[in-house]
C-alpha cells in the first residue's frame, strides 16, 4: 500500500468530511466544488468561520484562526475568487485591533471547548497571522 493509499485509508477512519473531500479534490480528481460546499458549512453569517474548522477550537463562533485555516482550503483549490473571501475578509476587518493587527484567538473561545494553547487573553494583541 503507497503513502497516499494509507493516507487515505487514515481520514477514512478518523478525518472530517472536509478533510477527506480536501483528500479526495487535492490527489483523486475529486470535486472542488464538494469542498466548497463543505467549507461553506463552517462559515457564520458575520463572514468569519468557526465550528471546529481549526479542530482545537470547538465552539460554533467565529475566530481569526479559522479564517486562516479556511484561506489554505481556497488557496489549495485556487477558490480566492469564492464570495466566501470578501465576507472573511470583513469579519477580519471587524475583529482588528487598533495597532492594526488580527488576534489568533478571541475572548469568545472560552465559551467553548478550546485547547489550552488557545486560551484567550482579555484584550488580545493583534497579530500578524492570518
Amino acid at each position: 500500500m503507497d503513502i497516499l493509499d494509507r493516507a487515505e485509508r487514515y481520514l477514512h477512519l478518523h478525518g472530517r468530511l472536509i478533510d477527506r473531500l480536501r483528500f479526495e479534490a487535492l490527489f483523486r480528481g475529486g470535486s472542488r466544488e464538494r469542498v466548497l460546499d463543505a467549507l461553506r458549512c463552517y462559515q457564520n453569517a458575520d463572514g468569519g468561520f468557526g465550528h471546529a474548522l481549526e479542530p482545537d477550537l470547538r465552539g460554533p463562533a467565529s475566530q481569526p484562526e479559522p479564517v486562516e485555516v479556511a484561506f489554505w482550503i481556497l488557496d489549495q483549490l485556487d477558490a480566492f475568487d469564492s464570495p466566501m473571501v470578501p465576507a472573511a475578509c470583513d469579519y477580519l476587518a471587524s475583529v482588528t485591533t487598533p495597532d492594526g493587527g488580527v488576534p489568533f484567538v478571541l475572548p469568545s473561545a472560552r465559551e467553548a471547548p478550546h485547547a489550552p494553547w488557545w486560551e484567550p487573553d482579555d484584550d488580545p494583541p493583534g497579530h500578524l497571522i492570518p
